[in-house]
């Protein structure tokens, strides 16, 4: 909520690591999750550990295996100018086996870089007609009230219609701040996001 921005958010996980400087990184990718993660998304078998002294590049060679180019996601240039690491693969040092025989080319993962989220009213108006929103699936959706729980802005962006829950939440996307915390915690998987008409329409 504090940090609506995820360049924002980026920028402050860059920050924690200069301050916490780790002098060694590990990453479990033996089993990955692709698609509607990270709760309601499908394990995917990567067969893959990842060790590095160098965060920047553990994150960017991870971003290779499952097709994805680094610099779409904002701690990688962010990290590379605060001094982290590098994410250029010529500027990396693979040891063991290839990378190749561990890419996984069809992972099915967001590969556009994440939108800027302002509060303010013309950046919401424009947001709310062109950037990927949480939509409820009302077939899937059992009306445990996780994701109005969950939803960390006040008023809530996604709520009872007038209090009424025997009927599935709705969202109020002018409130919406795009953290899709009730996309991430729903035990049901009924959260899903869609880009709007106009989005699609003017999207490359």
């Amino acid at each position: 909520m504090k940090l609506a921005d995820p360049y924002d958010f980026a920028a402050m996980l860059v920050d924690l690591n200069t301050l916490a400087r780790p002098r060694f990184c590990v990453m479990d990718g033996i089993v990955g999750m692709e698609g509607n993660g990270p709760r309601s998304g499908v394990l995917r078998k990567l067969n893959v550990l990842l060790f590095s002294t160098d965060p920047i590049a553990l994150d960017a060679t991870a971003c290779r295996i499952i097709n994805l180019d680094p610099e779409v996601v904002p701690t990688a240039k962010l990290g590379g100018k605060a001094g982290l690491g590098t994410y250029h693969s010529e500027n990396i040092e693979l040891v063991g086996e290839g990378i190749d025989s561990f890419v996984c080319h069809d992972f099915d993962v967001i590969r556009t870089p994440p939108d800027h989220c302002s509060r303010s009213r013309a950046r919401a108006f424009i947001k709310n007609r062109l950037c990927e929103r949480p939509v409820i699936d009302g077939v899937k959706c059992t009306n445990c009230g996780t994701c109005v729980k969950m939803c960390p802005v006040d008023p809530k962006a996604v709520d009872w219609r007038q209090g009424d829950e025997s009927q599935p939440p709705t969202h109020n996307y002018d409130r919406c701040i795009r953290c899709y915390c009730c996309q991430e915690t729903c035990p049901e998987g009924a959260v899903f996001t869609q880009t709007p008409l106009l989005g699609r329409i003017l999207s490359p």
